[in-house]
């Protein structure tokens, strides 16, 4: 994997996978992180695979700012980046802090918890590739996950 994250990382290769992407867009996080896609396997009706033998879905991500929330989420799917440009620091559920920069590649599992805590200037373009939905995610709060809608429910009656 770490030779594919290299050979992404490639300005050329980074940029043609960005312009492809941004035919196809799929819901910006205004402020946060602009989103595209590169392969979308979900029909646009039920929102399900189109096929069960390829669950797989590849985004382009722009992140632009840490994580505002103060607990670590983890996500519905196993999931695997790749940076394409610049960088992000993200903080693990076991208490380690990584910095990814260009070139590197990261797993992360359902019921994994992460939170980037810092991203570089100009924000950090990542490719990222989910397989099929493991369950909803959520926060982790005083050592339970708490499912995402509560929580971001929570917080915006603080």
């Amino acid at each position: 994997m770490k030779t594919v994250a290299r050979i992404l990382a490639i300005p050329a290769v980074t940029c043609w996978l960005i312009r492809r992407a941004q035919r196809t867009p799929y819901a910006h996080l205004d402020g946060y992180m602009s989103r595209w896609w590169l392969l979308n396997p979900y029909d646009q009706k039920t929102h399900t695979t189109k096929h069960s033998w390829f669950p797989w879905s590849v985004r382009i991500h722009h992140i632009l700012r840490r994580d505002n929330d103060r607990a670590l989420h983890d996500h519905p799917w196993n999931a695997r980046t790749f940076i394409l440009h610049g960088w992000y620091r993200e903080v693990r559920e076991d208490g380690s802090c990584i910095r990814r920069v260009a070139g590197d590649t990261a797993r992360l599992n359902f019921g994994e918890f992460h939170q980037i805590t810092e991203v570089s200037a100009g924000g950090v373009w990542t490719l990222f590739v989910t397989s099929k939905f493991q369950g909803m995610w959520g926060f982790k709060v005083d050592g339970v996950k708490v499912p995402f809608w509560e929580y971001l429910a929570r917080k915006n009656d603080e």
